[in-house]
């Protein structure tokens, strides 16, 4: 079925542009496609002689697409996806079907100016004075190193220029949109010392508002301001040094889901709402804790390019600095952990649904669908859901710190000769600190801290705070052959070694506030150690990483390929204390801490959990063949590749909920496969008119899971079978001194699984509780998440704009036809349900360019 799919849709994508070419008047027809020239291969070559899949988006493109951050270049591109959900640096994309995840390194090499990025929140930035932007598809380590298991995305800025220039950006817009960018670029010294400053500010209120506040800008909303400055200094005609620097601050919204129940025992007798279908919820936002997210980050790099007369010496040193914390509600009301605090107590008495009560349906929906929250003359009953309005469900505090130090040396032949050639090696230090607290809200406000004690505000019930070192080493180099004057043989290796250490940063004390549901450690951990320290954990993971390709030039415009990569993403360590914590929720074993198994609470549950404190590496394997093709006079472009990739421990972030709170947690899934197709194309109609689009079809199978042997047979989480665009562009000449361009742009992507449990019954954690009066039966109680898959959508974006010598002035729409998707779907099956996250609607707005 897959082979077939892919015959059909290449022919179809080729005849279509064919076809469309062809009708195209011949008289007419003078300009040729843009040729785009592209560093893949770390060296300047263009996009057709690369074998490599590469997407590459040249400045035009980026301007007439109006791409400002991640998502609009990625809409662009078939079989790439992403997330972008619970706060500002949160981005999950998908390359192939291999997905960033939460918590773990990334899956791509994030490459800027040449500097590998090893803070994972670095992707999500504004891209300001940016001149291109390439997406390298499949295995990607040999040349581009740690995490590049799904490929690499390589961003050029722009440089520093030899005469004054500048541009000043305004744009508003809906939901209150303001950006305002500034850029200034010129000699300091004429031809030897070039600078270039950046400034950028944007604001958005967001799409939705706070129910119980009433606040429109407490939601999705964002403030980002940066500032970046660069330095190129000749010191010579051989020797370049190019010094970068940024300052960032970003705040928005925070852990902005809501919930759906998934457990179809329930349905039977309580109600359809306890099943329901996560694409038709209807959401209510209507926290009474801040969602909040701010970041702030600091960067500076220096690299070095040295003509050594037939060889060229690169050098790179670089350091970020990352602060980042995010403060929400919590999730375990309807455990009752909080029940009888004064706070709760309070809130109950004016926020209740109950309709002899406050009938508050405006906060929770109708009553008992799912959500039912009774007065205080009745406790220990009813469902509230998580992130209420109510004290009852406490409060989440997170901290991602991070400091890294990395540098490089690479030396490479000179290009003008029949083998070429490229090595080097590469070290980083990392430093990452991660914080997640749960505690009680007794209404007296929040300390933006790790560990509040019984006498602050926000009293910490469960912490989990561990610092991460982590010392990075790899060799690699290249070798590229001309066979003969057709044929080049390029072989590529790649050595990591990653040493990494994990120091837990919790107390040895007792919960600090009145969770009813907390044990005697404030961290589970404690409960093996008996309170004495919990010792440093250390691991080594290492990677030999090889790639060769073989490329061959059929004619002069078509190009064929076969490639053969490895790529490593490290493992890692979960916060310490997961393990146990899991263990006496939702296992069968007896608590550390019990001498006897009868009351322990995970023994009804019997989840069958393997999430271990720590996770192993990831090992992908992938075989490409391609084509790279130009017809009629290089106004038709035609790429396409078929793979096959096969993953080794893909990583898998696991959401937990319970009476505890939550719990963020990185698994394996043993062995993944997937097999894809792509092709783009890119046609010029006529010398002003152009028609683009791509294809993806994705297969993917879980072949192994220990972890969720379930699982087995089930798709890959966020791998859509289908993802396509099409877009057109014209642009044409008004006067003498005017062009008029407009742009419309389709993006499809196909529905799509979070989880690798899509619909096999597993038991939750309302085992725990007695439903004998509702006629249900204990183990009857299980988990279905049939209905957690997200619809496939289509979204168009419109752009207009007139330009002229020294000014442009552009109407844009995004999501024209106002359509209603999820943003991401995160199930919970011992929970017995999924955290939900909406997209935003339409949005229009209107830039104004002035150059100088």
């Amino acid at each position: 079925m897959f082979r077939k799919s892919v015959i059909s849709i290449a022919m179809v994508g080729v005849a279509a542009t064919w076809a469309a070419s062809l009708s195209a008047p011949v008289q007419a027809q003078t300009a040729t496609l843009e040729e785009v020239v592209v560093t893949a291969r770390k060296r300047s070559e263009s996009l057709q002689d690369v074998p490599i899949a590469v997407a590459a988006f040249t400045e035009a493109t980026i301007r007439n697409a109006g791409i400002d951050r991640p998502q609009d270049f990625i809409s662009l591109t078939p079989n790439v996806t992403i997330v972008d959900s619970a706060n500002v640096g949160d981005t999950q994309v998908s390359i192939r079907g291999i997905v960033s995840t939460r918590d773990a390194e990334s899956t791509f090499a994030y490459i800027v100016d040449g500097v590998l990025a090893t803070n994972p929140n670095a992707f999500n930035e504004e891209l300001v004075d940016v001149a291109q932007i390439e997406i390298l598809k499949g295995p990607q380590g040999a040349l581009y190193g740690r995490n590049a298991v799904a490929g690499a995305i390589l961003v050029t800025t722009k440089e520093p220029t030899n005469e004054l220039e500048g541009k000043l950006k305004i744009s508003v817009g809906s939901q209150n949109r303001e950006k305002a960018q500034f850029v200034v670029s010129g000699p300091l010294v004429k031809d030897k010392l070039l600078g270039r400053l950046t400034l950028s500010h944007s604001k958005t209120d967001g799409f939705f508002s706070n129910a119980f506040t009433g606040e429109s800008d407490s939601v999705d909303y964002l403030d980002d301001r940066t500032v970046r400055g660069r330095l190129i200094w000749n010191a010579n005609e051989d020797l370049r040094f190019d010094l970068k620097a940024g300052y960032s601050e970003v705040k928005g919204g925070a852990i902005n889901f809501n919930a759906d129940f998934a457990i179809p025992e329930f349905a039977a007798n309580l109600g359809p709402a306890f099943f329901a279908d996560v694409n038709n919820h209807d959401f209510i936002f209507a926290f009474n804790v801040p969602g909040e997210n701010k970041q702030e980050t600091k960067e500076i790099s220096l690299k070095m390019d040295w003509d050594l007369g037939g060889m060229n010496l690169t050098a790179i040193l670089a350091h970020s600095d990352l602060e980042e914390y995010l403060l929400s509600d919590g999730t375990s009301a309807s455990f009752y952990g909080y029940e009888i605090t004064d706070q709760c107590l309070q809130d109950r008495a004016t926020l209740n649904n109950a309709p002899w009560g406050a009938d508050r349906t405006d906060l929770f929906g109708e009553f008992f669908a799912p959500f039912g929250v009774f007065p205080p003359d009745t406790n220990f009953a009813g469902v509230y859901g998580p992130y209420t309005p109510t004290a009852c469900d406490g409060y989440q505090y997170q901290e991602r710190n991070q400091k890294d130090t990395s540098f490089e040396l690479r030396l490479a032949s000179s290009q003008d000769q029949s083998l070429r050639w490229v090595a080097g090696v590469y070290g980083a230090d990392i430093e990452r600190e991660v914080i997640v607290t749960y505690g009680q809200d007794k209404g007296e406000g929040f300390l933006r801290q790790s560990f509040v004690p019984s006498a602050g505000p926000n009293p910490t019930d469960l912490m989990f705070s561990d610092m991460y070192d982590t010392g990075v080493l790899s060799a690699f180099g290249q070798l590229e052959f001309d066979i003969t004057e057709s044929l080049e043989l390029s072989l590529a290796a790649r050595y990591d070694q990653e040493d990494r250490d994990v120091t837990n940063q919790v107390p040895a004390v007792a919960p600090q506030g009145e969770n009813l549901n907390s044990g005697q450690w404030i961290n589970p951990a404690f409960n093996v150690t008996g309170g004495e320290p919990i010792e440093k954990r250390s691991k080594t993971f290492s990677q030999f990483q090889p790639k060769v390709s073989l490329m061959w030039k059929a004619t002069d415009t078509v190009n064929l390929y076969v490639d053969y990569g490895v790529g490593f993403r490290s493992g890692g360590f979960n916060s310490v204390g997961s393990e146990a914590l899991l263990d006496f929720w939702f296992g069968d074993t007896c608590p550390y801490f019990l001498d006897s198994c009868v009351n322990g609470p995970g023994v009804p549950v019997d989840a069958g959990l393997n999430v271990k404190d720590e996770y192993d590496k990831e090992v992908t394997t992938s075989f490409e063949i391609g084509t790279k093709m130009e017809f009629l006079d290089s106004r038709l472009r035609v790429n396409a590749a078929i793979f096959q990739t096969q993953v080794d421990d893909s990583q898998f972030f696991e959401f937990f909920a319970g009476p505890f709170g939550l719990l963020r947690a990185v698994t394996t899934v043993d062995e993944v496969e997937i097999n894809g197709f792509e092709l783009d194309f890119n046609a010029l109609l006529m010398d002003n008119w152009s028609l683009y689009g791509g294809v993806g079809l994705l297969e993917s199978e879980i072949k192994k899971n220990e972890n969720r042997p379930l699982s087995e047979g089930n798709n890959v989480p966020q791998a859509p079978e289908q993802t396509f665009n099409l877009g057109t562009q014209v642009d044409f000449p008004i006067g003498d001194r005017m062009n008029l361009m407009a742009r419309l742009d389709y993006q499809y992507i196909g529905d799509m699984w979070f989880h690798t449990l899509q619909g096999e019954a597993t038991p939750n954690v309302w085992r725990l509780f007695d439903f004998t009066a509702f006629g249900i039966v204990q183990e009857d109680i299980m988990s279905d998440m049939s209905k957690a898959k997200r619809d496939a959508y289509g979204t168009i974006d419109g752009r207009v704009s007139l330009r002229g010598d020294t000014w442009s002035v552009t109407a844009w729409g995004r999501n024209l036809t106002d359509e209603n998707y999820l943003q991401e779907v995160i199930p919970a099956p011992e929970f017995g349900g999924s955290f939900i996250h909406p997209t935003g609607g339409r949005s229009y707005g209107v830039d104004f360019e002035l150059f100088f």
